[in-house]
């Protein structure tokens, strides 16, 4: 059951001596986390709890229940902060204190580089709480590249005691100390139900395809799909999702009909996200979709949207009429590139890290499973048995 107003109390569990803070800000972060969630769950060795906070909490906890893992606690913010960075930073590290100050957790885990991830490592060191910081290390040579994200990163890695890396990092590395290489958790949630996704995400995956995902509403966004069917004949290797209202609408008609594309006029969270991680570039008319696309990888570009634009930032407001250019530009410095298959043990990979970090097991890797040529026994032949002469007469 979600708990949404403190006083929360001590952690009433004593089944288990070490338990972790999971806490999520966003929901490209809830992506990363959730898989964690169940991956502790599994194993059973360590209690964790999902923590939705963030300048949108309830969407936050919406995200959760999507990808199947509900959050145990919702923290809300006292009142709506402020847009700049040190209004959300200073009412979020308040909340989050009174957090750890209530259930006093073993550790506190935070992916990425958002302000919930900084606020919340930030006050785990000041209470003297171990910090675990997924996708860990510097992701740019821009300090200000994303902003503040990376700036963000950077001091996380000044505080935490556990680096996990999605690879290349090893023990001893430059990151830290303690830095593990587990993968990118996003590939350990639920692939698309609906089948025509998931075979898509297989495709973009195998650098067979580039995905243009555009989601509209508003129907001053209708210039945008009068531009996607000279998108789809110019460009070969592309492919379109349409989503929204407008995918209803008799102007997405030749564009549900073409053979590299899909209108839908609804999508589930769960595989929004997948869609948007897949994705070479968003177009959408939503800014709260379009702020989440960079933390999931993938620039967007706000159709007629009023936008601040920061230093490094992914994000790109444009009016209608000219989408189409930015989406082709950016198509244009976006080779295709095939991902690394993934064994779906990312989250797994992460629990064992952590129980390590708590001495429940001796290695922070996880053991590689046995392949089946080597479980199989060779016959042993005893030496004595060889040497000694047959009593059979020929």
């Amino acid at each position: 059951m979600t708990r949404i107003e403190p006083p929360l109390g001590p952690l009433p569990d004593q089944d288990h001596d070490h338990d972790v803070l999971l806490i999520a800000g966003s929901r490209p972060e809830v992506a990363r986390l959730a898989p964690v969630a169940t991956a502790f769950n599994d194993a059973d060795r360590i209690r964790a709890l999902t923590i939705a906070t963030g300048v949108d909490p309830m969407g936050v906890h919406e995200a959760f229940e999507a990808l199947g893992v509900p959050a145990d606690v919702t923290l809300l913010l006292r009142e709506p902060p402020g847009e700049h960075p040190a209004a959300v930073g200073a009412m979020l590290m308040t909340r989050i204190d009174e957090l750890l100050v209530d259930l006093d957790p073993s550790a506190v885990m935070v992916y990425g580089g958002g302000m919930t991830a900084a606020m919340a490592a930030q006050v785990a060191f000041w209470r003297q709480i171990p910090v675990v910081h997924l996708q860990a290390g510097v992701a740019s040579d821009d300090l200000l590249c994303p902003f503040p994200q990376e700036a963000n990163r950077r001091i996380i890695g000044q505080l935490a005691s556990l680096f996990l890396t999605t690879g290349g990092a090893a023990l001893g590395s430059p990151i830290g100390p303690n830095a593990i290489p587990v993968g990118d958790t996003m590939a350990a949630n639920p692939q698309p139900a609906d089948l025509r996704f998931a075979r898509l995400v297989r495709r973009v995956r195998a650098g067979d395809s580039k995905l243009v995902l555009v989601g509209l509403d508003r129907p001053d966004s209708l210039g945008v799909l009068a531009g996607l069917p000279d998108l789809l004949d110019r460009e070969s290797d592309v492919e379109i999702v349409v989503y929204g209202e407008l995918a209803a609408h008799g102007a997405a008609a030749p564009i549900a009909q073409h053979d590299r594309a899909i209108a839908v006029r609804a999508l589930p969270l769960a595989e929004l996200v997948g869609l948007i991680a897949a994705a070479t570039v968003l177009v959408s008319d939503d800014p709260e979709l379009v702020t989440d696309a960079p933390g999931l990888g993938t620039p967007a570009v706000l159709v007629d949207g009023p936008h601040v634009a920061q230093p490094g930032d992914s994000i790109r407001s444009i009016l209608s009429p000219r989408v189409m250019t930015t989406v082709r530009q950016v198509l244009a410095v976006s080779p295709k590139h095939e991902t690394e298959p993934s064994d779906g043990k990312e989250a797994q990979r992460v629990e064992q890290a952590v129980a390590w970090m708590f001495g429940l097991t001796p290695s922070p890797v996880l053991a590689e499973p046995v392949v089946p040529e080597q479980a199989t026994a060779e016959p042993v032949v005893r030496t004595e048995d060889a040497d000694e002469p047959s009593n059979t007469e020929a």
